[in-house]
């Protein structure tokens, strides 16, 4: 089946189970013509991977690291945005761990000190910028979204205005990184 962003521009073609599931998870519409027409831009992310690359080069915004994942500061599902003021690169190790974390929590796990300044920054202004995040959530429309993953997000928080729920903060940062395992510049040192 045919498929269009918000702009018209053509994307992958979808079966129709997967174009049948948008629409009931409200992602997209069915036009008239048999296209599926999503209600986000999902190829406005690749265009802030690229700025934030460029902006951060392939650095870990947390740990100095090799980087190449797009890790938001404030996660998408606190009302963060997939916006360069709230984006960095990360390595998949930080980025993983961290997880839902808010960056202050992830800090206080790892024992990091960030000197990125989009992460300093928001760490400074944590709880207002949590509030503004959330605001902004419940004004914008799914039209801003630039992930499928925002989208549900917007679609979740809107759907269920009565019943929203915030990640619960875990007391401990989950990992895939067994104990025993050493670290990787043990093994390879530039």
């Amino acid at each position: 089946m045919p498929v269009v962003d918000l702009g018209g521009r053509r994307l992958t073609p979808c079966s129709p189970e997967k174009a049948q599931q948008n629409v009931q998870d409200g992602l997209a519409i069915l036009r008239n013509d048999g296209v599926l027409q999503l209600n986000y831009r999902p190829l406005a992310h690749r265009r802030i991977y690229r700025q934030v690359q460029q902006r951060d080069g392939w650095i870990c915004g947390w740990c100095q690291g090799p980087g190449s994942t797009l890790d938001h500061v404030i996660p998408i599902c606190w009302g963060g945005q997939t916006i360069p003021e709230n984006c960095v690169i990360a390595c998949r190790s930080c980025n993983h761990s961290r997880n839902n974390a808010l960056p202050s929590t992830f800090i206080r796990w790892t024992g990091l000190k960030p000197s990125h300044p989009v992460i300093r920054h928001i760490l400074t202004h944590e709880s207002a910028i949590l509030d503004r995040a959330q605001q902004s959530l419940a004004s914008r429309p799914l039209s801003s979204c630039v992930s499928r993953e925002e989208a549900q997000i917007w679609i979740a928080f809107h759907t269920n205005p009565i019943e929203r729920v915030q990640p619960t903060p875990v007391e401990e940062p989950l990992t895939r990184v067994k104990n025993e395992t050493r670290a990787f510049s043990e093994y390879f040192v530039p």
